[in-house]
């Protein structure tokens, strides 16, 4: 581990110097400000921010029960992103990687593949989580970077507020209000891997209405080594309409197809596959004012994604799979099924809810709950043979008080109660209590202790694959359902602090915890005396274990307007991992890893600086240490730096157009995030960007 230390070491003092180095040109630039604050008490940043994503309740950071961070504008245009996932890398304790050129994954305290599956990811309250794939497809999401107002990402178990999905965490992604933009925008972009990216945005009023359309289309040759590329074009409709002073309404929809080339990179002779998608969804949300102290939310939702691959060609399989062409057609014809990769096949989920929050006893006791259905609907022969078209329906009565007792003391109670149609268990209940006590008004001190489950998913009860040799027998058993599989469970117990600073505008955030993973879902696998290949079987099963221990912290700090600075750190000790392989002669017992399931340390840093005017420049600096990805393999450490340079120009009438240059991993370190063979390089971009 020498060399971890050695590049850690190196990449720590890279950072002092790049963040020293502004702040003493800062402090230059202001020689006569030495004995004074730079800001008033108006501009001070410790207005603690609001967020609704911890409990729907809206509260500040210092009524929340959970750690939350924040992704606003600013972040995003310094970034240089030009994906969701990237952003998450600017959250402690997140792990983003790319599992090839335009597969993205994220998660949060590692222990996953390719397919991350307990973060719940929604936008503006709807879920995009798909029940088909137990994950979240982000090619598929037609959302621009533009459109989106700031991330809340929860970082801890937040299953009280979300559900399922949000067993790990939860990322609430909170689009910009039509209201908040007048006219219109073109946005081009083009650099590495031949991308090219077209955004166009127009927001005009109708009525007593805002309508906001965006429209797009990204598209990019992937790498050089797999030729691994995709095209998305899209088109997203916002609207807000308020009929009366009491009530509000939200309606959005979009559609988005494209295609999006998928493989497994740890072999170079591996096959990449066109994935085609076509998506949409269709969203309501209304809300009442009932009075002076209550709120009603009654939404609505329909989600759709139609995933298609090509079925290969005996070509194909004498290529990839060595087969004799004879025997690759024969098998063909018995399993129409059949792709050289399984992202294939449609899923559709209905979301309808209602909320209530009332303050029974203002700014002493609000109480809020809701209830909702949703049905989830999947079809796919290479995921569920044989299986037809099958659905699942989950009902959720959730609630959350908060209590006030003394101004320092914030208390919140929390619980979801879900069941399942499909599910082997009875409904099941998860339980949070998290206690608040601030010191003063700027800084708070939170314990918080959760029991959470996550209901299997459709895939992981009813996967199920079975190839058949051309005589019609079993050849290989490859995955089969279990119809008993049941819910994954996490204790949680976090101590946290926050800290809003002045005169220095900034905050400071740390969370302290552990997590108890029990009965969580891998593979198993038995003694099959009719699979001809391997004479085993595999099923989805609760066979694993693990603890998280560990700590992570925020630094926000903007000593000026020219200049301000995020460092991020986390600290996460996975131990205890044990999984049960099953009791198959092949490929079975108990195993306990020794290679880390989780980055032991990750790092990142944002700083920005408007050295001149009209100029910009910002950095960013990642840090992961090395990792044991399921399916992925061993990854080692790694170090990236991105730099953003951007100018602006102001225009007649109004209008203003503004270049960036974008450079990631600007040093050249050359390294993989998941594959052995998908390498991330040194890229650059060219950003334009005219609102008129």
């Amino acid at each position: 581990m020498k060399h971890t230390q050695s590049r850690l070491q190196q990449g720590t003092l890279a950072l002092i110097l790049l963040i020293l180095t502004p702040l003493c040109a800062t402090a230059q630039a202001y020689p006569d400000d030495q004995d004074q604050a730079i800001f008033s008490e108006a501009d001070f940043y410790a207005v603690i921010p609001e967020v609704v994503s911890a409990t729907r309740i809206t509260q500040k950071l210092t009524e929340a029960p959970a750690s939350i961070s924040l992704i606003d504008r600013d972040m995003i245009r310094a970034s240089g992103a030009l994906n969701i996932t990237d952003l998450l890398r600017l959250v402690p304790g997140f792990q983003a990687f790319h599992v090839n050129a335009n597969k993205f994954g994220a998660t949060y305290h590692g222990v996953s593949d390719d397919f991350p599956r307990r973060l719940e990811v929604l936008v503006d309250g709807r879920s995009i989580y798909l029940p088909l794939l137990s994950t979240v497809d982000w090619n598929s999401l037609g959302l621009s970077l533009d459109d989106i107002e700031r991330i809340e990402v929860v970082r801890g178990s937040n299953v009280p507020t979300y559900g399922s999905n949000a067993f790990l965490g939860a990322i609430n992604i909170v689009t910009r209000s039509p209201y908040s933009e007048i006219g219109a925008s073109l946005k081009m972009l083009g650099g590495s891997q031949d991308t090219r990216r077209v955004e166009g945005r127009f927001s005009v009023p109708m009525g007593n209405a805002q309508m906001r359309f965006t429209a797009g289309h990204d598209q990019n040759d992937g790498s050089d080594r797999f030729q691994d590329g995709a095209r998305s074009d899209y088109f997203n409709l916002s609207g807000t309409l308020a009929p009366t002073l009491a009530d509000t309404v939200l309606m959005q929809a979009g559609f988005s197809s494209g295609y999006a080339d998928r493989g497994d990179m740890d072999r170079t002779f591996k096959p990449v596959i066109s994935r085609d998608s076509q998506a949409n969804y269709q969203y309501l949300r209304w809300n009442h004012v009932t009075d002076g102290n209550g709120e009603t939310q009654v939404s609505a939702y329909h989600n759709y994604l139609n995933l298609s691959i090509a079925a290969p060609t005996v070509a194909d399989l004498v290529k990839y799979e060595g087969l004799p062409a004879g025997f690759a057609a024969g098998l063909l014809l018995q399993n129409p099924d059949f792709r050289l990769d399984t992202e294939h096949g449609k899923t559709e989920l209905y979301d309808i809810e209602v909320q209530h929050t009332q303050q029974w006893i203002p700014d002493q006791a609000t109480f809020l709950w809701g209830l909702g259905y949703r049905q989830e609907i999947a079809q796919s022969g290479a995921l569920l043979q044989e299986q037809g078209r099958i659905n699942e329906d989950r009902w959720r009565l959730f609630g959350n008080l908060e209590l006030v007792p003394a101004d320092a003391i914030t208390l919140n109670l929390g619980a979801m109660l879900e069941s399942s149609s499909t599910s082997a268990d009875s409904a099941q209940l998860s339980p949070r209590l998290a206690l608040n006590y601030r010191p003063d008004e700027q800084s708070v001190i939170r314990t918080s202790f959760s029991q959470a489950y996550r209901m299997p998913s459709l895939l992981d009860k009813s996967n199920r694959s079975i190839i058949y040799d051309p005589a019609g027998d079993v050849l290989d058993n490859v995955v089969v359902p279990n119809s008993n599989i049941g819910a994954e469970r996490i204790n949680t117990a976090e101590i946290g602090y926050y800290r809003a600073f002045q005169p220095v505008a900034g905050h400071f955030d740390v969370r302290i915890f552990v997590e108890d993973i029990d009965d969580a879902i891998s593979t198993f696998w038995v003694d099959d005396d009719d699979d001809v290949i391997d004479g085993r079987r595999r099923f989805n099963a609760n066979n694993a274990s693990w603890r998280n221990s560990g700590a992570e912290f925020q630094l926000r700090l903007q000593p000026s307007d020219q200049f301000w600075l995020l460092l991020n750190y986390s600290y996460i000790n996975t131990t205890d991992f044990v999984v049960n392989k099953g009791t198959a002669q092949k490929k079975g017992g108990v195993e306990r890893p020794t290679k880390p399931q989780s980055p032991l340390h990750t790092a990142s840093m944002l700083l920005n600086y408007n050295f001149a005017p009209r100029w910009s420049f910002s950095l960013a600096q990642y840090y992961m240490d090395d990792v044991q990805w399921d399916e992925g393999g061993y990854r080692d450490s790694y170090n990236r730096t991105d730099v953003r340079l951007e100018k602006e120009w102001s225009l007649p009438a109004g209008q203003r157009l503004s270049g960036a240059l974008i450079f990631q991993n600007l040093l050249g370190n050359r390294y993989s995030e998941f594959y052995r063979y998908n390498e991330f390089d040194q890229r650059t971009y060219l950003q334009l960007q005219l609102e008129f």
